[in-house]
């Protein structure tokens, strides 16, 4: 209520102030020296005297208002000075007084709601003491001291709101903002830096428990320096030693994997017992040209126990590009193998059809019908049974048949022979 009833009168002061009529005699009529004269050389004076001091009152700052001058108080100067001596000093003398009164109250309730939390406190302090010299000491000096305040609590707030803030920081910048001030002040000059330097190493600690081998080397080495590493190691250096970790790893699954061939196991070994430039240089390039030469290994290995139609396909990759080689691999070898099955296969079936083949119904003789020796029944080729007779070479044997089975047999086997020569020259 108290604080209601100042700004209600602050107001009316600063907007409402009347002049204050004052006695046409002087004050100092008194004792002014005798003779008429002399009264009017003084009168005179004293308003020259005031009228000087109407305008130096105007440039500011100066000694006496508290604030710069406002349209209230330069109107009603300006009227002064327009005026009579004795309105120059009715407003010097009651004047000026209330006007700057009313100009400082206006000014501290603007700061008042204008400002932080600390600046409101001080505000509401000063209005509240109703005391020009109060007034004077908040608007000179104590709103700024606020203003640092509430700005310093802003930093600290915004520094919780961090989502980057670590735990130690946190819990530093929240007793500060508990406590007064100057706690305020100390955790942003050393509290806040030395807060951030745990958290890091706390950070760095965590990285190098989860790391791989570069990444573990790199933050012992970190952690054994200043805060400056420690915090380059977090801003770039874990990813670096990341990606070495990482690399490392994929030279060892190339190493590990069945299908990788000689050269780039060889190849991925060397560069794993070497510097990260060198698995950064096998993976870029090395490992590129080992797949090649292991494919190429391949197509030889092919071409060497080939068909004729895979020996010619392997030899028109080898003679092409990587791209030329790998298709042969994946496809153009068994299209080839599938060429040499099928001229295989048609050499066999023409050296059996050039022979004529052997008669369905062809006897056989038993051995007993010419030796008199007891023989196992056997199948002819037709199906019927021979009984107990043996093909023989006996008189019952006609001379004809004889002939054309060993003539069947010499076919046969030149047929044979035909066929394996196509299969070396196609």
């Amino acid at each position: 209520m108290k604080i209601r009833r100042s700004l209600a009168a602050a107001v009316f002061l600063a907007t409402a102030a009347a002049p204050v009529a004052m006695a046409t005699t002087p004050a100092f009529a008194d004792s002014a020296p005798a003779g008429q004269e002399q009264a009017d050389q003084a009168g005179t004076k004293q308003d020259e005297e005031n009228r000087a001091a109407i305008e130096k009152l105007l440039v500011y700052p100066n000694d006496y208002l508290l604030t710069a001058p406002s349209n209230y108080l330069r109107e009603h100067a300006a009227a002064a000075l327009a005026g009579s001596p004795e309105d120059r000093a009715r407003f010097l003398a009651s004047e000026v007084d209330r006007i700057r009164v009313g100009d400082a109250q206006i000014a501290i309730i603007r700061l008042m709601s204008a400002g932080g939390p600390v600046l409101k406190k001080a505000a509401e302090a000063a209005f509240e003491a109703e005391d020009i010299e109060k007034f004077r000491a908040f608007l000179a000096v104590g709103q700024y001291t606020a203003r640092t305040e509430d700005e310093n609590r802003a930093k600290v707030q915004r520094i919780l709101d961090d989502p980057s803030s670590g735990p130690v920081v946190r819990e530093r910048a929240e007793k500060a903002l508990a406590g007064t001030a100057a706690d305020v002040e100390r955790f942003l000059a050393t509290g806040y830096s030395n807060g951030a330097e745990h958290d890091a190493r706390i950070k760095l600690s965590q990285i190098m428990s989860a790391g791989g081998p570069a990444v573990q080397k790199a933050a012992n080495t970190a952690m054994s320096g200043t805060v400056e590493d420690v915090l380059e190691f977090l801003k770039t250096g874990q990813y670096v030693a990341r990606a070495e970790d990482e690399n490392r790893a994929k030279l060892q699954r190339l190493i590990d994997d069945p299908s990788s061939g000689p050269g780039v196991r060889e190849g991925a070994q060397l560069a794993l017992a070497g510097t990260a430039a060198d698995v950064e240089q096998f993976l870029a390039v090395g490992l590129a040209r080992a797949a090649e030469g292991d494919d190429r290994v391949k197509l030889s290995q092919i071409m060497s126990v080939g068909g004729p139609a895979v020996k010619k396909a392997a030899n028109t990759a080898m003679s092409g590009t990587v791209e030329d080689v790998r298709a042969f691999l994946k496809e153009g070898q068994y299209t080839a193998r599938a060429k040499d099955e099928a001229a295989a296969k048609a050499a066999a079936e023409a050296a059996q059809g050039g022979s004529g083949g052997a008669k369905p119904d062809t006897a056989v003789v038993p051995a007993a019908d010419t030796t008199g020796v007891p023989v196992t029944p056997v199948t002819t080729t037709d199906g019927q049974d021979t009984g107990n007779r043996l093909a023989s070479t006996g008189t019952t044997t006609p001379l004809g048949q004889l002939a054309g089975l060993g003539g069947a047999a010499v076919v046969l086997g030149a047929g044979v022979v035909v066929a394996a020569r196509r299969r070396t020259q196609v």
